[in-house]
């Protein structure tokens, strides 16, 4: 079996934990990214060229430390999560859930028996290529499985309240991208009308006694969320932090390419 899921149990003892997303398709790069302190680090099937046999190779390089890797599938098609999960995953997160009853089929999909209907299949790293124990260890996998929504539209954000009472869900992840675009705005993550849908939304996930979390792109952004009551910030990519960094250097040496000494 899997070892205990680190994340969960932060998320379920109220901390705050930091993490970022990975679209570069490169366990060197999971490898970069967890030896530092983060708390997790997002493996993205959905908008990247990630396969599943890449994706199983990312999450054993970050298995390998303390940072908890999660898979964001590219639909929420039960074959989809189940994939996902059985390469090795302990946390996951599917996108484009909208609506309570959603919700409750991305969690049964992620659950065996009695909990769910995901297919058993013992011959899995989970249970050790067919473990002797197969009831415990469908139990533990149940236990340890982190179940994570991303709600990414106004229509699901009108129904936070009825999403979050769904049972066995752990994390609501707030999509501002996609929010942002279907209230009008695209982009602009900074509009009241997006940042009141994020306000409101915390309260809400938190009353439930579930983890809130959404994306930051910026310091700014991270201090907004602290404030807000999100436990799960995802800050930047490992693309987006390459491109800013080496964009920083640059513009940093062309501009004192500008400057001219002053002549005695």
């Amino acid at each position: 079996m899997l070892p205990t899921n680190d994340l969960k149990q932060k998320l379920t003892q109220k901390e705050t934990v930091f993490g970022t997303w990975s679209s570069l398709s490169s366990p060197n790069a999971i490898s970069a990214l967890c030896s530092t302190a983060l708390d997790f680090v997002i493996v993205d099937m959905e908008h990247t060229s990630t396969s599943f046999e890449t994706a199983e190779n990312m999450l054993k390089s970050a298995q390998t430390t303390a940072c908890t890797p999660l898979i964001r599938t590219s639909d929420d098609r039960e074959i989809t999560i189940l994939r996902a999960l059985e390469v090795g995953c302990q946390a996951i997160l599917v996108p484009h859930v909208e609506d309570p009853e959603a919700a409750s089929r991305v969690v049964r999909a992620c659950k065996y028996y009695p909990e769910g209907n995901r297919g058993m299949g013992p011959h899995t790293r989970h249970h050790r290529f067919g473990g002797d124990d197969l009831k415990t260890s469908f139990a533990y996998v149940n236990q340890e499985t982190l179940v994570g929504i991303l709600v990414e539209g106004s229509d699901g954000v009108e129904r936070i309240s009825e999403i979050a009472r769904t049972p066995d869900l752990d994390l609501i992840y707030l999509g501002i991208y996609d929010i942002s675009q279907s209230v009008g705005v695209p982009g602009e993550l900074l509009h009241p009308k997006v940042v009141d849908g994020l306000k409101r939304s915390a309260d809400t996930i938190r009353d439930r006694g579930l983890a809130a979390g959404s994306y930051a792109p910026n310091e700014q952004y991270v201090q907004l969320l602290i404030s807000a009551g999100y436990q799960f910030i995802a800050y930047l990519n490992d693309g987006a932090a390459l491109r800013t960094h080496f964009d920083s250097f640059m513009s940093n040496r062309l501009q004192s390419k500008r400057i001219t000494p002053a002549s005695s």
